[in-house]
């Protein structure tokens, strides 16, 4: 059932943004040129979050803006651009910040549509999914969904409003639960740190888009050139028949290769993707629906067979939970319980599924215990007094020496755990230090394509690798790819380089633009965004890694030798110096 609606105005494939307000039900859109100026998608979001986010919102308050944009490349025909960003503050830690994941179809819909970005504002009094089809904005009833979980939703939204891209949130989401996420075609997550509980708290379930419309470029002939070369370099590359055949296993080897070829009915892939990373198993007569077979890994680490973790991984995007954190959070309680800190419901048990489903029911639903792990780390580090081990600013660190995905050489990803402004994260942009150990001259080329200039690169690779320059410009690499909707991850980004991605822009937007220049916008948007978080509380503090790291036995990349709080420091000054973040530096 309809609510409200508009259905007026005209529609833009530049620049246009929709503005939403549940509370008083208002309908916006206007023009923007921040694109000339923060690239796209990430970029201007990222400064949209920063004009509209004040350092006192409550994450879960109505005030709280939740801002979804699509890159400038969207909709075009470049391979692997389809990415979706939604800035917020999340509930997990305060931070103003993003999560990212494969648009599927959502992200080219919303510009088919003639949208950029959409700021969704307010709080609805009942349970709503919002409907954009071109100029047709709807806020209609989703009652009859509330208490549904992803796939279901999903199905119903489909089967009620036809074809197109839908974000959604599950029972976590709804009931709040700080590291509740959105699920994008019911296949891709975005929103590590609670971006879920910020649609929740909306009483917003879904958004679903359709347009049809195009996205045209500027320049054709140039576009289709650059693109032409691009492709044809992809299907050069002797790995790309295993990439497509195993996706991220290739790299992370989370179950057998024949065990996987048995169980997978097919694979999905986002629009424009030439890979494709996401997989529909087959278990038992079951079809499950999976971001990626390496989601199994973390459940085997932890010691559950693979059958197992696909039920469990499976519940738990169907709930719209990240499976990280809720891992993370049992393992927190268990050792609170053996401390005599807190009383369980019932054993946690790793290594049994009626165990792990049973958790899983109650902190998406808030039952018992489950109500207090619903609210992470923070919350339960501040009633307890008792500091959780790997966590970086309210999130579980993903790669640490002890899991959950192992490593213990400290580089770039590891170092960008603490120092990314909305904590541990898995896309710092590439390099080559990401689980292998590569003598630093081998690095060059990397650095070269990542637009660093030959002078830094010599600075970098001085006496070793300095992980902190160097770090510094691998987010300045990940905001230029995120702002263009362009994948981050290394079995694509590695066919793009900075010449590329500011003759691709410069041709589809007609806003002429240098590779110098690009990144320069690149290094501001980031910048900002660290400068927005210190001003929100974050101070230096924040940004060193938890104390059980260095006895974890993290080395230094280089030497193999152990790491000092010292060497972390160090690094954190030469990331700030050359970020031009100097008064955070040590005086």
């Amino acid at each position: 059932m309809l609510l409200w609606g508009a259905g007026d105005g005209k529609m833009s494939f530049a620049g246009k943004i929709l503005r939403i307000d549940l509370t008083n039900c208002e309908i916006n859109k206007y023009d923007s040129d921040l694109a000339k100026n923060y690239i796209g998608g990430f970029g201007f979001c990222a400064k949209l979050a920063c004009d509209n986010i004040k350092p006192e919102m409550d994450p879960l308050s109505p005030s709280n803006p939740l801002i979804i944009g699509a890159g400038a490349l969207v909709g075009t025909n470049a391979p692997a651009t389809s990415r979706i960003y939604a800035f917020t503050k999340l509930p997990a830690n305060g931070a103003i910040g993003w999560g990212g994941g494969g648009g599927v179809t959502f992200a080219c819909n919303l510009k088919f549509a003639g949208y950029d970005a959409v700021i969704i504002e307010g709080k609805a009094d009942r349970p709503v999914f919002i409907t954009i089809e071109d100029n047709d904005i709807g806020i209609c009833d989703a009652e009859d969904t509330w208490g549904f979980g992803i796939s279901e939703t999903c199905q119903k939204i489909w089967k009620e409003c036809g074809e197109g891209g839908i974000m959604a949130i599950g029972q976590a989401g709804e009931n709040l639960v700080r590291f509740s996420m959105m699920y994008v075609d019911r296949l891709s997550t975005v929103g590590r740190g609670g971006i879920g509980a910020v649609m929740g708290s909306k009483n917003l379930k879904a958004l679903f888009v359709r347009g049809s419309g195009s996205v045209e470029v500027k320049d054709r002939r140039r576009f289709d050139k650059a693109v032409k070369e691009l492709l044809e370099r992809m299907r050069s590359y002797p790995y790309l028949k295993e990439w497509q055949e195993l996706g991220l296993l290739k790299s992370l080897p989370a179950i057998p290769r024949d065990v996987y070829l048995k169980l997978r009915k097919r694979r999905i892939a986002c629009v424009s993707c030439p890979i494709g990373d996401k997989d529909v198993l087959e278990l038992d007569g079951e079809e499950i629906y999976t971001t990626s077979a390496v989601n199994l890994v973390t459940p085997a680490v932890m010691g559950m067979n693979y059958k197992d973790a696909m039920r469990l991984t499976a519940k738990l995007d169907e709930y719209g939970m990240d499976m990280f954190e809720f891992l993370g959070i049992l393992n927190f309680a268990k050792e609170l319980s053996e401390k005599g800190k807190l009383e369980l419901d019932s054993e946690i048990d790793f290594t049994s599924l009626d165990s792990m489903l049973s958790w899983a029911k109650k902190i998406a639903l808030r039952e018992g215990t489950g109500d207090l792990l619903a609210n992470g780390f923070t919350e339960m580090e501040k009633k307890f007094g008792v500091k959780p081990k790997s966590v970086v600013k309210g999130l579980r660190a993903y790669v640490t020496p002890k899991g959950p995905l192992i490593w213990n050489l400290f580089g770039t990803m590891e170092l960008g755990q603490i120092l990314d402004p909305r904590g541990p994260h898995v896309a710092a942009g590439g390099s080559p230090t990401y689980f292998a150990k590569r003598p630093p001259e081998s690095f060059r080329k990397h650095l070269a394509r990542m637009g660093i200039p030959d002078e830094k690169i010599e600075e970098i690779l001085s006496g070793g690798i300095k992980i902190g320059k160097l770090l510094c410009y691998s987010h300045i690499w990940f905001t230029v790819l995120a702002s263009l909707g362009i994948c981050a991850r290394a079995q694509i980004n590695r066919f793009y380089n900075a010449d590329i991605c500011a003759e691709l822009y410069s041709a589809a937007t007609g806003i002429e633009i240098s590779k110098n220049q690009l990144l320069d916008r690149a290094k501001e948007v980031w910048r900002m965004l660290k400068l927005a978080n210190f001003r929100a509380g974050f101070t230096r503090e924040d940004d060193l890694p938890p104390e059980d790291w260095l006895d974890d036995g993290f080395r230094d990349y280089v030497t193999g030798e152990p790491l000092t709080k010292e060497d972390v420091e160090r690094m954190l000054d030469e990331h700030y110096m050359e970020m031009g973040l100097e008064e955070f530096m040590r005086r």
